[in-house]
């Protein structure tokens, strides 16, 4: 009995299985990047908490003075929005494609920047006074920027078309889709319905300066560039970030004008200033008409006459 019990194995666990190596102690380095996380994680949900307080205590208040407990569309009216916008002809709506086709080239933190903007994109859109047509392409399925997507609760019922596998060279008319860049000749007037507006989701820190002019031009497809130094003057590059593009769209789009959805849009970091217009100059540098001239000297003249 003894001798079967000897015979027995011994238990194998972690340490003790063959090829493993023992595991060696965090760094400090790792210990105090992990326990940062862990206040980051602990200050995320104190904060959350504080803004629901807030809201509570802001519907309270308004409330008690008799005004109205929420400020701007209610969910039920930016529902019918979509809806609307959904039921729509293609061409009767302007179309807004994400290009997300740039899986393999951002490394995980500029993936999450990158769905992070298509997030505040729809969210843009969703209250928009005249939402356009939405579509994310090029999504890689299972891919780095779909598992991205995944992270987010709720991004399957979003009120936007997904192309998986599809870039937007395979779903929409080349003639009728015009390519979003900072290198291109043309400059975009004013968005089109029935026309389809490709902005690039390429979060690269210009890494890749250039590519997604490249890459349109090499497809065939038309592009345009943003009139902001047509409008404003800026003390930084006119580079925007993607959600910013589509913001200048939706405003322009609803008939506001260039300067001052510019001005409404883009980071005051960038110090932008609204150029004068030439009608105003040119006003400013005409002449007086014969009839202003003589309408001042009668004005003069009267001044000059004594009471009678």
């Amino acid at each position: 009995m003894d001798t079967e019990e000897q015979e027995q194995p011994a238990e194998i666990t972690l340490t003790t299985c063959p090829g493993t190596t023992p595991c060696t102690p965090l760094s400090k380095n790792q210990l105090k990047k992990q326990r940062k996380l862990a206040e980051m994680v602990e200050m995320r949900k104190l904060r959350r908490q504080k803004e629901r307080e807030k809201r509570k205590e802001k519907k309270a208040q308004a409330k008690a003075l008799g005004l109205p407990s929420s400020v701007g569309p209610s969910r039920k009216e930016l529902k019918r929005r979509q809806v609307t916008v959904s039921s729509q002809n293609a061409e009767d709506s302007v179309n807004v494609a994400i290009d997300l086709n740039y899986d393999d080239l951002m490394q995980e933190r500029d993936i999450a920047k990158c769905v992070k903007q298509c997030l505040r994109i729809y969210t843009i859109n969703r209250r928009s006074e005249q939402p356009l047509h939405l579509h994310f392409t090029g999504i890689k399925r299972d891919g780095h920027i779909h598992e991205s997507f995944k992270k987010n609760d709720g991004w399957e019922n979003w009120n936007v078309q997904y192309h998986f596998d599809r870039t937007h060279t395979e779903i929409f008319q080349k003639q009728k889709v015009t390519y979003l860049t900072c290198e291109s000749d043309t400059v975009l007037e004013k968005p089109q319905p029935g026309h389809t507006y490709v902005i690039g989701g390429l979060v690269d820190h210009n890494h890749f300066k250039g590519l997604c002019h490249q890459r349109a031009t090499t497809d065939g497809l038309s592009t345009a560039r943003l009139p902001l130094s047509e409008h404003v003057d800026m003390k930084t590059r006119s580079v925007l970030s993607t959600f910013h593009v589509f913001e200048l769209l939706t405003r322009v789009a609803a008939g506001q004008d260039w300067t001052e959805a510019i001005l409404e849009t883009i980071p005051q970091r960038k110090g932008a200033k609204a150029k004068d217009s030439k009608e105003t100059k040119t006003l400013k540098e005409q002449p007086e008409s014969s009839e202003e001239q003589e309408q001042q000297g009668d004005n003069v003249k009267d001044q000059a006459m004594p009471e009678s």
